[in-house]
């Protein structure tokens, strides 16, 4: 049974590579296909919800009753799975309008967006922060910065403001302004070790924002 769940996940990834869609959430959720801005008409409410948990994993497999605990923390287990389901259904409606055939994958009780179909920035965004951070560790301050700059162009605003009450995006959107002051301060150490004072100048403009004022 595992294998078949395995091989139907693999074609459904393999399936919708030519109908890739992406995802912006910094600032406030974008969608776009062939870099031009494509409107969702969301099922339900709790359909885009659903849409942002899931961009909150990703590329990682997550069980489904961590989604309905984020979801409908306050639901019966009965009427949790029901609601999901729904939701669920509701949500691949919603997005195969723009383009994206499969955006969901399901293996047993576990989901996940489909990365294959869906490019987000806040992936590609910790990423090049993570990778440029080490790299600035390392000594090599060249391609740090690169990566850092990359990164720094991605984050356009925090993540998800018009989600400020949902607890599992809100963790998500306070580890990613952390992540963005982390690459702040790494960026300014970069250019301090260059000498490099108009960019110094600059970066002491750039101060992370606030959650209180984003919101």
């Amino acid at each position: 049974m595992r294998s078949n769940l395995k091989k139907s996940a693999s074609s459904y990834v393999t399936a919708t590579t030519e109908n890739r869609i992406k995802v912006c959430t910094f600032g406030g959720l974008t969608v776009y296909r062939n870099e031009v801005p494509v409107r969702i008409d969301w099922e339900s409410r709790k359909a885009r919800l659903l849409f942002c948990c899931l961009l909150v994993t990703y590329d990682q497999w997550v069980h489904r009753q961590k989604v309905i605990e984020a979801l409908w923390p306050e639901c019966s287990t009965g009427s949790g799975e029901k609601n999901f389901k729904t939701t669920l259904s509701r949500l691949r409606k919603s997005i195969t309008g723009s383009g994206c055939i499969t955006p969901v994958l399901t293996q047993g009780e576990a989901i996940r967006l489909n990365y294959l179909s869906i490019s987000l920035d806040s992936s590609e965004f910790r990423n090049n922060a993570t990778q440029g951070i080490k790299r600035l560790v390392r000594g090599d301050t060249k391609s740090a910065r690169k990566l850092l700059e990359a990164a720094q162009d991605l984050y356009r605003g925090v993540f998800l403001p018009e989600e400020p009450h949902n607890k599992f995006i809100a963790d998500a959107r306070a580890e990613l302004s952390e992540i963005h002051a982390s690459v702040i301060n790494a960026l300014e150490k970069s250019y301090l070790l260059d000498g490099n004072t108009d960019a110094l100048e600059m970066f002491s403009f750039l101060v992370p924002p606030s959650l209180g004022e984003q919101v």
